[in-house]
């Protein structure tokens, strides 16, 4: 799961069974993240386990990249392309770039990633959020000043 936090870092929650781990990042440029991660202690299974799908490249043919431009303004359409490209089973990246594209996800979107997991782990979103805002002003401040 990814989102940004209101002080704009991204929050990335990455699990895989009932373990997860946090990792906050800060953009330096389009081509550069900086973060800082830990596991998460407790998560429940009900949290981690809301995809269907595994997570994975799956290769995407040209007939399928033809029909994801004719449906690109149609949601319902998409979202169900997208639901029958995650079906197909994740492939070794040497078999998914046989394909016209690669497909990689799922991914999911939240607004405060955080919140819903618990309360909890606020602490430690915090302390991960001082030190990084802590290493982007020493090591990359001049980001943080707006050009003129």
């Amino acid at each position: 799961m990814v989102g940004k936090d209101r002080f704009g870092f991204y929050d990335v929650l990455i699990s895989h069974g009932t373990r997860a781990w946090q990792v906050k990042e800060y953009m330096v440029n389009p081509y550069k993240f900086v973060g800082l991660g830990s596991k998460l202690p407790s998560i429940s299974s009900h949290l981690v386990d809301a995809s269907e799908y595994p997570f994975g490249l799956r290769s995407i043919d040209l007939n399928d990249m033809k029909e994801l431009t004719d449906i690109i303004d149609d949601p319902k359409a998409l979202s169900d392309l997208a639901s029958k490209l995650l079906s197909q089973k994740p492939v070794s990246s040497r078999d998914a770039i046989e394909g016209a594209a690669i497909l990689q996800g799922p991914v999911m979107q939240s607004t405060g990633p955080l919140e819903a997991i618990s309360s909890a782990h606020t602490k430690l979103d915090e302390k991960l959020r001082r030190e990084l805002h802590r290493l982007v002003r020493r090591d990359f401040r001049h980001t943080l000043t707006p050009y003129l």
